[in-house]
């Protein structure tokens, strides 16, 4: 696993490239750091595997003023043209669900196959700005909230990825995210989309229940849902393995009208690097 610096878009990136196989572009979700998906890439270790710390995330640049998903997912296009990746396969998780689905909207012919993870087709806020206050917030609601917080809520995601190292613990950070989502939505476009998509969802997510997937199951032409049974919202770190498995017998079924597998231009990455 090498983790790089690039320069795109006059913003500095940290971007990290593990495996040989495939290209797979995973994105994360709200405040998500490159960690987060260790132990999923630990099972696609047959994928060549990308994924980044998104502007104002981790190691990566702040902007300035908050950019809005569609500047988001030009960015991606242009790192993954600096790699040398035409095509690619995506799987986004949450709000990266969300920047996965702006991104193949915006650069179809870029994205083979496409695998949307407890997301929705918008206009969501999976975080109110107040969650994000009353978390870094005072010692007492810290401990008012471990009294009260429950498994699957926000509080308690929150307490487990920053703790884990998974999340960013940067408020700003948090911010930036759901301002890029403000008015935001898919659902009008999505007919626009050719690309397979398999649509993952847990059926004790509470923060994005499952009637979202099945919208975007309508909505999507080539679409189709799998329901993982007794996870919540962070199934892609509680059950790495099963999810894997999914992602890999998605990704290698054979299709007829579909491009073959996607290749790496001119055989390597050669990105510019900082």
């Amino acid at each position: 696993m090498t983790t790089r610096k690039l320069i795109i878009k006059d913003l500095q990136l940290n971007v990290s490239i593990s495996g040989q196989g495939s290209p797979l572009l995973l994105l994360n979700g709200l405040g998500g750091l490159i960690r987060t998906f260790d132990s999923l890439r630990d099972e696609l270790g047959d994928f060549m595997t990308i994924t980044l710390d998104v502007p104002g995330v981790g190691k990566s640049q702040m902007p300035r003023w908050p950019m809005r998903l569609p500047r988001h997912a030009d960015l991606i296009a242009e790192m993954l043209k600096q790699l040398g990746v035409d095509q690619v396969d995506v799987f986004g998780v949450s709000w990266g669900g969300a920047l996965a689905q702006e991104f193949a909207l915006r650069h179809p012919s870029m994205v083979r196959r496409l695998i949307l993870a407890a997301t929705s087709a918008g206009p969501v806020v999976l975080v109110k700005p107040a969650d994000i206050l009353e978390f870094f917030g005072s010692s007492k609601g810290a401990k008012l909230r471990k009294k009260e917080g429950s498994r699957n809520s926000i509080q308690a995601l929150l307490r487990f990825g920053v703790a884990k190292g998974m999340l960013t613990g940067n408020p700003r950070t948090y911010y930036h995210q759901l301002a890029a989502l403000v008015g935001w939505t898919s659902l009008l476009r999505l007919f626009r989309l050719r690309q397979r998509t398999l649509i993952l969802t847990g059926d004790r997510d509470t923060l994005v229940q499952m009637y979202n997937a099945h919208i975007l199951r309508r909505a999507i032409r080539r679409a189709e849902v799998h329901v993982l049974e007794g996870e919540g919202h962070f199934f892609v770190v509680t059950s790495a393995k099963r999810t894997a498995e999914l992602i890999r017998e998605f990704l290698c079924q054979q299709h007829d009208d579909e491009e073959p597998v996607p290749m790496i231009a001119s055989g390597r990455l050669r990105p510019r690097l900082l």
